[in-house]
C-alpha cells in the first residue's frame, strides 16, 4: 500500500479524464479504448488502484508548503534574506490570487479531492456487488480511506483559503455545468469534512499497528482512525471550541496506545517511520521508481532543501528561543565529554561529564556553529561544512535545520546523499500528526479550562523527552519525573537572574504559544492558523521587527587552519558572546583557557553593513483580512463562472 514495500508494486496511477464537446451528435463519439466510469470502477482492485492515486495526491509539497508556508508566520524566514527587500511575495505579505504558491496548493488538494470523489463514485456504483462480509469490510475499509483523505484536503483548504468558503465537490464532475460551483460557506464546509472524518473513524483501524494487526501486513502508512479523530478534536480548537476538543484530544491519548519516542529524532530523521508517537505522516520512497519522473517520484527534495540552507532558516528570534533553553543538568543523558583545543587546532584536553552546552531539543531542529555537543552527519556541529559537498554555516547559512534531514547518518560530513542516482531527493517521512501536537493541544484545553496541574503534566512530558528543565513545583500532584534526575522550577522563564516568576495560567499560556509549540513543532503544525485564532499576528510580526541583531564571526579553534566562519552567530545588537555561568543559558560555548574576544568578532561592525532584522517588510504589509488567510487562485476565478456566488 502506501509503505515503501508496496511501493515496489506500485500500480500506475489512473487518470480519467472528461471531454467536453460542443459538436453536433454525429461527432459526439467515444474513444472505445478510453476509461470510463463505466468500463473501470469493476472490482474492489480498481478502488484500490484509484485510492493509491488518491494517496499519491499527499506527496505533493505546496499541501504542507514546508519550504515557503512558514515564511508567512514568525517562524522562517527564506534563506538569509532578513532585512533585504526579497521580492519574496510570501515573506513580503505581497502575495495574491496569481502568486505561484497560492495556486500550487489550491491545485494540490483540489487533485486529492478529485481522486478521493472518484473512489467514492466508483464504490456506489459497485458496492451492490460485495456480497460475502469480507468483500464488504474490504470495501468499506477503501471508501472509508477516500473520505479520510477527502476530509484531510478539505481541512486544508478551509483553513488556508479565502476565509473557509470553497467550493465543495461531493462527487465527480460528469459535464462543464458541474465544475460551475458555487462557494459553499465556511460553516457548509466545516460540517462536510467533520463528516468525513467522523467516518473514518468510525470504519478504519485506529492505529499503524492495528492496520497491519487487524486487515495484514502490507498496510504500514494508511490514514488512521487515530489522525481522523485526533484532527476532528483540532478542528474545534481551531473554532475556540476548547470543551469539546478536549473530549476528542483525551480519546487519543488515552485510549489508541500512542507514546512519545524515546528521542525526538525517532520522529523526524526516518530512522523510525510510523512509530509509536506517529499518528500520521507522508510516505516517501525512492526505490519504486530510481528515475523520479513526474508524479511517480516517489520522494521529496526537503531533506536537501534543508540541508543545502539555500530555502529557509529559522526566524532569529526562534534561534535564540532554541539557544536559550535549559538542559537539565541532573538528567544523566545531558552529560558529554567535551574536547578542548589549542589556538591552533590541537587537542588540549577532554572535559568528562560536563553539561551539554544546548538541549536536545535543539540538536534535533538545527545546528550552531558553537556547538560542539551534538553532530551533523559524523561531523561535530562547529565543524560541520568541511566536507566538499557540504554547506558550511557562514554568512548566508547561518544554521541549518536538521528537521526532515539524515543529519543523525555518519558519512563524515558530506551531508545529504548527493549521489546521481538520487538526483537530490530522499525518502525521509514527513510527519502530518504526531502525539506531542496532541499532548499541546490538550494543554491548552487544560489552560483554557483553568487546569494548570494538568496543562504542566502534558507540557512536562515533551520536556522531559528532550531532557530539559521541567516546570513548576516537583511537589505537584502533576510532576511525575520528580526524582535525583529531574529538576523543576517554578520559574517560567528558568532565570533566576532576573528573580523567580512563578508559573501562572497567563503566563503559561504565553509559555505554550512562543515557547513550546515553535520549539517542539517548528515546521510542523498549523502555525497560520495558530497565530490567526490567537489573534496575535500582526502584533507578533510587529514584535519581531523591532529587534537589531548583529552578526558575529566565529573562529573555531578546531579546525586548525583557516577557521573563520563568517557572520553566523546572530547577537541581540548591544549583547556579545560571552562565557557566563554554566547554569544560565549561554549563547556561545564555555571554555576556560580560551579569550571570547578570540573567538567572535562583530561582523556587522568590522563591514560596517547594518544590523539585521526579520520581517521587517512582512510586518508593515501585513493586513489581518487580506494575509491572515490566501486568496481565491486567478485560474479559479477565470474557470469558474460561479466563484463569486
Amino acid at each position: 500500500m502506501i509503505n515503501k514495500t508496496f511501493y515496489k508494486g506500485f500500480i500506475t496511477l489512473v487518470v480519467i479524464a472528461f471531454s467536453f464537446q460542443s459538436c453536433s451528435d454525429e461527432l459526439e463519439q467515444l474513444n472505445p479504448n478510453a476509461l470510463t466510469l463505466g468500463t473501470f470502477w469493476q472490482n474492489a482492485g480498481d478502488l484500490n488502484s484509484g485510492l493509491n492515486a488518491v494517496y499519491a495526491s499527499l506527496r505533493d509539497e505546496n499541501i504542507l508548503g514546508i519550504e515557503w508556508e512558514y515564511t508567512r508566520t514568525d517562524i522562517a524566514v527564506p534563506a538569509s534574506q532578513r532585512s533585504k527587500s526579497t521580492g519574496n511575495p510570501i515573506y513580503e505579505q505581497t502575495f495574491d490570487l496569481t502568486t505561484n504558491q497560492v495556486q500550487n496548493k489550491w491545485d494540490a488538494c483540489y487533485k486529492g479531492i478529485f481522486r478521493a470523489n472518484q473512489v467514492i463514485d466508483g464504490y456506489k456504483k459497485i458496492e451492490s456487488t460485495f456480497v460475502s462480509e469480507d468483500a464488504k469490510v474490504s470495501a468499506l475499509l477503501i471508501v472509508a480511506q477516500a473520505r479520510a483523505l477527502r476530509g484531510y484536503f478539505y481541512y486544508v483548504l478551509h483553513h488556508s483559503f479565502n476565509n473557509g468558503s470553497l467550493p465543495l465537490f461531493d462527487s465527480v464532475p460528469v459535464d462543464l455545468a458541474d465544475f460551475q460551483k458555487a462557494f459553499s460557506t465556511s460553516e457548509e464546509v466545516l460540517a462536510f469534512y467533520r463528516a468525513d472524518l467522523q467516518f473514518g473513524m468510525e470504519n478504519l483501524p485506529g492505529t499503524y499497528n492495528a492496520w497491519q494487526s487487524e486487515v495484514g501486513n502490507g498496510n504500514l502508512g494508511r490514514i488512521t482512525g487515530g489522525f481522523c479523530e485526533a484532527l476532528f478534536a483540532k478542528s474545534y480548537i481551531n473554532e475556540n471550541d476548547f470543551a469539546t476538543a478536549e473530549i476528542y484530544l483525551k480519546n487519543v491519548i488515552d485510549n489508541y496506545g500512542y507514546n512519545l519516542t524515546s528521542d525526538l529524532a525517532e520522529c523526524l530523521t526516518g530512522m523510525a517511520e510510523f512509530n509509536e508517537e506517529s499518528i500520521f505522516e507522508i510516505n516517501y520512497s525512492y526505490d519504486a521508481n530510481p528515475l523520479g519522473l513526474g508524479e511517480q517520484n516517489l520522494s521529496q527534495r526537503i531533506s536537501h532543501r534543508l540541508n543545502d540552507g539555500n530555502v529557509v532558516q529559522f526566524s532569529t528570534w526562534l534561534t535564540l528561543k532554541y539557544r536559550n533553553e535549559r538542559a537539565d543538568p541532573l538528567d544523566p543523558a545531558n552529560l558529554v565529554n567535551r574536547n578542548i583545543y589549542q589556538s591552533n587546532g590541537e587537542l588540549d584536553s577532554i572535559q568528562e561529564n560536563v553539561v551539554r552546552y544546548y538541549s536536545h531539543r535543539m540538536n534535533n531542529s538545527m545546528s550552531s556553529v558553537d556547538d560542539r555537543d551534538g553532530t551533523m552527519y559524523g561531523e561535530n556541529n562547529a565543524i560541520y561544512g568541511t566536507a566538499v559537498s557540504a554547506a558550511v554555516h557562514a554568512r548566508q547559512y547561518p544554521n541549518f535545520i536538521k528537521k526532515f534531514t539524515g543529519w543523525n547518518v555518519n558519512n563524515g560530513g558530506a551531508g545529504e546523499d548527493e549521489s546521481p542516482e538520487k538526483n537530490d531527493r530522499s525518502d525521509i517521512n514527513i510527519p502530518i500528526m504526531r502525539l506531542a501536537e496532541v499532548y499541546l493541544l490538550y494543554a491548552e484545553c487544560m489552560i483554557e479550562k483553568g487546569d494548570l496541574s494538568e496543562a504542566l503534566r502534558y507540557i512536562n512530558r515533551i520536556r522531559k523527552r528532550s531532557h530539559l528543565i521541567l516546570l513548576g513545583k516537583s511537589t505537584e500532584s502533576s510532576a511525575e519525573f520528580a526524582s535525583g534526575t529531574t529538576t523543576y522550577m517554578d520559574d517560567i522563564d528558568l532565570d533566576t537572574s532576573n528573580g523567580a516568576q512563578p508559573v501562572t495560567l497567563s503566563n503559561l499560556m504565553e509559555h505554550l504559544r512562543f515557547t513550546e509549540k515553535p520549539l517542539e513543532l517548528s515546521l510542523e503544525g498549523d502555525r497560520t492558523i495558530d497565530l490567526r485564532r490567537w489573534g496575535v499576528w500582526k502584533d507578533q510580526l510587529i514584535h519581531l521587527a523591532s529587534f537589531e541583531y548583529d552578526s558575529w564571526n566565529y573562529k573555531n579553534n578546531a579546525m586548525g587552519k583557516n577557521p573563520t566562519r563568517w557572520r553566523c552567530f546572530p547577537m541581540p545588537t548591544g549583547e556579545i558572546p560571552t562565557y557566563s555561568d554554566p547554569n544560565l543559558p549561554p549563547y556561545a560555548f564555555r571554555q576556560p583557557k580560551e579569550n571570547p574576544a578570540d573567538l567572535f568578532v562583530n561582523g556587522n561592525r568590522r563591514a560596517k553593513e547594518p544590523h539585521l532584522r526579520d520581517v521587517l517588510t512582512g510586518s508593515q504589509n501585513f493586513i489581518e483580512d487580506l494575509h491572515s488567510y490566501l486568496p481565491i487562485p486567478q485560474d479559479e476565478i477565470n474557470a469558474n463562472l460561479n466563484w463569486n456566488q
